[in-house]
Parts: structure tokens; sequence; C-alpha cells
């Protein structure tokens, strides 16, 4: 017997089936704040399933190990008839601890993880496959899920983006313990959507390290980039500096060119209707008053 339950992530619904022995509040928990009985057809399902041995799958040939640190991502080759290539994903570089099988349209698809330490890996495997087949499956809906830190003010949000180890979450704080009315919306993974020619952020199951899983939304009032300095300094980027301040962080399935023209065009969205910002900064509040002061005129 199977558990299906559905979640609604900035507006897109999906499903999430479950075996027996495996349940939403231990292995799902983030996602409850999202749970929905909408009667909408989800844009994807996943199941997870056991497997005795990842290998006896044949997912096919290992092109390539993602990322710089955990979780890793595995591109496989698909030998089946449904979408090219099939995902992995794993803690080390050694061998993918999951596999991803699609259908065709990625609409219908399985996340394996092996019998043995199914319990262990269950949350990990279904939390990156589900990252991953949003960001395929909202894509062609002006849809953009960013690596970013969100902080919510006033009745608006501001992203800051940089590169891994620049500072996004510390900034995020700085915020949090000194400008007034400052509230975290969300800690590494939220969602913007064009609406009404409108650009507005959500808060989403995925939040890395940080427990902030709030189902909610909020116009997008500015895109800050950090990056390390001895000094704090802020400057607006013209539109094309600003475009491809914020390309890097956004998750796309690059391989595909349908995906990355859709990618390109609601970044050039986004661009056109948010204001993008460069802080050069120091790790203190007085980083945290330069920004606010700058962005939220």
């Amino acid at each position: 017997m199977e558990n299906l339950y559905k979640y609604t992530v900035a507006g897109h619904t999906f499903a999430v089936s479950l075996p027996d022995g495996y349940s939403e509040q231990e292995h799902l928990s983030p996602y409850i704040p999202f749970r929905t009985h909408d009667d909408a057809a989800p844009l994807f399902t996943l199941r997870l399933e056991e497997a005795d041995r990842l290998r006896a799958l044949n997912p096919g040939k290992v092109l390539d190990c993602l990322n710089d640190e955990a979780p890793y991502f595995w591109l496989l080759k698909s030998e089946g008839e449904g979408y090219p290539y099939n995902f992995g994903f794993s803690y080390t570089k050694g061998h993918p601890d999951c596999i991803v099988m699609c259908s065709a349209d990625m609409s219908d698809n399985v996340v394996y993880v092996p019998s043995a330490y199914a319990s262990r890996l269950a949350e990990f495997a279904l939390s990156n496959a589900m990252m991953l087949l949003y960001t395929f499956r909202t894509n062609p809906y002006d849809t953009l899920m960013v690596h970013a830190s969100v902080i919510s003010h006033r009745g608006g949000a501001y992203m800051f983006l940089g590169r891994s180890g620049t500072g996004k979450s510390t900034h995020s704080r700085l915020w949090l313990e000194n400008i007034e009315d400052a509230v975290l919306l969300n800690d590494d993974n939220p969602v913007i959507r064009m609406i009404n020619g409108e650009a507005i952020i959500y808060g989403t199951p995925w939040s890395g390290k940080t427990p902030c899983y709030k189902n909610e939304s909020l116009p997008l009032k500015a895109v800050v980039r950090l990056s390390q300095a001895p000094y704090n300094r802020i400057a607006q980027l013209p539109p094309l500096q600003a475009y491809a301040s914020l390309m890097p962080a956004c998750s796309c399935m690059r391989w595909d060119r349908i995906s990355t023209e859709a990618l390109h065009k609601t970044v050039e969205k986004v661009i056109m209707k948010v204001r993008g910002w460069h802080l050069e900064c120091l790790p203190d509040a007085d980083a945290a008053h330069v920004c606010h002061d700058a962005v939220t005129v």
C-alpha cells in the first residue's frame, strides 16, 4: 500500500508517494506547511522505492558528477525509454546513494534507495529528487529556483546571492540582528515567479541547513550579490551586470536547450522589474545598515 501526499510550492502542485513503513512526519516534515488537498493535477509525481542493488537498475553510463560539495549530483545516460538521462545524488563522490528515473516528460518518476540503507537515505533522496523535478517541471512557467538567502522586511523581500562561503546566511543574520522588522523567509533555495508582470518570491521546503519552511510570498524588491571586502560599499548594477549576477544562482537543467532558453527569458523579466546591487562587505552590523539604507529606498 502506498500513501500519496500533495504539496503546493509557489503555486505549483506536485505529489509524493511513500510505501508502507514511511511517514510524512518522519521523511517529509519540511513539506508539511505546503500540504494541499487541491484536486488539481500535479505537475509531477515522485514515488519512493527500495532496490536491493542500485546497479541492478541499469541506470546507464555515468557522464558527470557535479557540485563542489555534498549533495553531489550525478548525470547518467539512460538506456531506457524515458527521459534521456537518469540522475543520482550522494554524500560522497564515490557512487550515487540514490537513483532517480523519469518518464520522458518527467511527470512520472521514481527515486530508488538501497534497501539496506533505505530509512536513513529516504529524506535525502526524496528532497533532492523533488528539487530536481520541481526545477525542470516549473521552468516553462516563469519560475526560478535560486541559490540565495532571503529576508522579508515591511512588505517586501530582499534576496542575497553569492558564491558558496561568501556569507549569504551571515548577511541575513546581520539583518535579523540589526534591522527592525527583518524576518528570514528562506536561507537556501527560494523560488521566484513572474506573475502579472511582477516578481514574487516564495518560501519553500528547501532551506539548506536552516529549518525555515515558510509557505509565504512577497514582492521581490532587490537582488543583492555579496562579495567579501575590507570595507562596506554598495552600488546599483546596470541591467546587463544584474542579469549576469542573477543567472549563475538559478537552478536549471543546463544540458536541456529548451529549459535553458526558458531560464534566460525569466531571468531577463526579473531583472527588468527588480533592481540589482553589488554589496562589497564585512561581516558586521554596518554592512546590514549600508545594504538596508540603499535597497529599501
